[in-house]
């Protein structure tokens, strides 16, 4: 069964039981979702949607935009949208046009519907006493709630990504304590150098880690700054003097957070300055973590013909055709997680080319693309931290035996005796690493006697 609804196009017919209305609808017809992620699957962009909604009603209400009773009730079933969350209350698909403007009316008319249903008992499509423009959406609109709401939800996703990295911290950490002392060769362009701690080589993937997690931290404190009562695009007098001057504020009580106004409203409207730092950020992080975890494979691979200098867990049999073989499937895990990541934050970045003059329109792309790039990488790094790094073993025998090979020992060598003599003894003996290891040990007996 179905109900007809006017919009300023014309008749449409939305299903009966449904709270959304006609421009929901519109979309859903134009735009279908099948095997295509729909709002609804964006949950955490949705609640911040609800939250800027409440803070909106809560602020009218108290610059006596709104009646008292009607702005109360909008805020209630705001709160309750969110605890009670339903996906098929926004069936809209995630790239639909028009700068957002389907997730806005979407959040609006199911807000109007349920308001004027549950408290009024009035049918969906009636919207009366609550509208979703008139009432829902006063002294605000699609594009400030969007950039705002998009902030809400990025700043979310850096505690979440932060949370990540920590744990990935945590575990090289572990295994550092483990293998304290432990030495194995290092590599320049994957030839033999010089050995090195255990230790300090994780410490190494630590320290790019954490300074990864400032620059994120630095830029989620950017993505503080918001632009709601920036309307349209930003231009003053577009809402009530009185919401520009409290919606901020109010909407830090509703979220519990610190936001503040944006020091250029028009560029607030112009780009995604911040999300765009965060996509950055995010991308070199997931090519680093295809570096760590490439290195991790190269590290174990054998376990008879490679290095084999570390034993990863083996978590899952590695073949179906060769028995006992077992493959770095959560490295490879992380690989493509890391790919999945880059490839959300190339197409966040494209966004950024193409918004054109006065607002850009594309921003529905650049939140998906960042909650879907993020969460594919806390994924892969989740795993990883858990399923792999905790559980690394060394061979004590391979390493033992690489860093006594030839470059090691040479480099001791000319520490004593300089480059030149080094590089003519080495001549001398043909590269014998027994017997350059024998001459070490007699000039190292010699300097401990003197």
């Amino acid at each position: 069964m179905h109900r007809t609804e006017l919009d300023s196009i014309g008749a449409v017919s939305v299903p009966l039981n449904k709270p959304y209305g006609a421009q929901t609808q519109r979309s859903i017809s134009l735009y279908p979702t099948k095997h295509c992620k729909t709002l609804g699957d964006y949950k955490p962009l949705i609640i911040a949607f609800l939250q800027v909604k409440e803070a909106a009603a809560r602020t009218n209400r108290i610059i006596g935009g709104l009646d008292n009773v009607l702005a109360l009730n909008i805020e209630s079933v705001c709160t309750r949208l969110a605890v009670n969350y339903d996906p098929e209350f926004y069936p809209v698909h995630a790239f639909h046009g028009g700068g957002g403007i389907a997730i806005n009316m979407n959040v609006n008319e199911v807000i109007a519907n349920i308001v004027n249903h549950n408290h009024y008992g009035n049918d969906y499509g009636t919207y009366v006493p609550s509208n979703p423009n008139d009432h829902v959406n006063l002294n605000h609109s699609t594009s400030d709630c969007l950039s705002t709401a998009s902030h809400i939800v990025a700043r979310d996703m850096c505690n979440k990504l932060m949370t990540s990295i920590d744990a990935l911290i945590y575990s090289f950490d572990v295994i550092s304590q483990q293998q304290v002392g432990k030495k194995k060769i290092a590599r320049t362009c994957l030839q033999d150098a010089v050995d090195i701690n255990f230790t300090d080589f994780w410490h190494g993937y630590t320290h790019s880690l954490t300074t990864t997690k400032k620059r994120i931290s630095n830029i989620s404190d950017e993505l503080a700054c918001i632009n709601l009562s920036g309307n349209i695009i930003g231009r003053a007098g577009d809402c009530s003097p009185g919401f520009a001057e409290q919606s901020v504020d109010i909407l830090n009580s509703v979220t519990a957070e610190q936001y503040q106004l944006s020091d250029n409203l028009f560029s607030a409207s112009q780009s995604h300055d911040a999300m765009q730092s965060l996509a950055s950020e995010v991308e070199q992080l997931a090519r680093f973590m295809i570096k760590i975890s490439k290195d991790l494979r190269l590290l174990s691979s054998g376990p008879e013909t490679g290095f084999g200098e570390i034993k990863l867990p083996a978590v899952q049999p590695g073949s179906s055709a060769m028995p006992g073989k077992i493959n770095p499937t959560v490295p490879e895990f992380m690989v493509q997680s890391s790919m999945q990541a880059v490839g959300h934050c190339s197409t966040i970045k494209m966004a950024h080319d193409h918004g054109e003059i006065d607002y850009n329109p594309w921003g529905m792309i650049v939140i998906t693309n960042l909650i879907d790039g993020i969460n594919h990488l806390i994924s892969g790094m989740n795993v990883l931290a858990t399923h792999c790094i905790i559980g690394i073993e060394i061979d004590s025998e391979i390493n033992q035996r690489n860093v006594n090979s030839l470059v090691p020992t040479v480099v001791k060598l000319k520490q004593l005796i300089g480059y030149s003599k080094t590089s003519d003894l080495v001549k001398s003996v043909n590269g014998d690493t027994t017997q350059l290891k024998a001459k070490l040990d007699e000039l190292q007996k010699d300097e401990s006697h003197s």
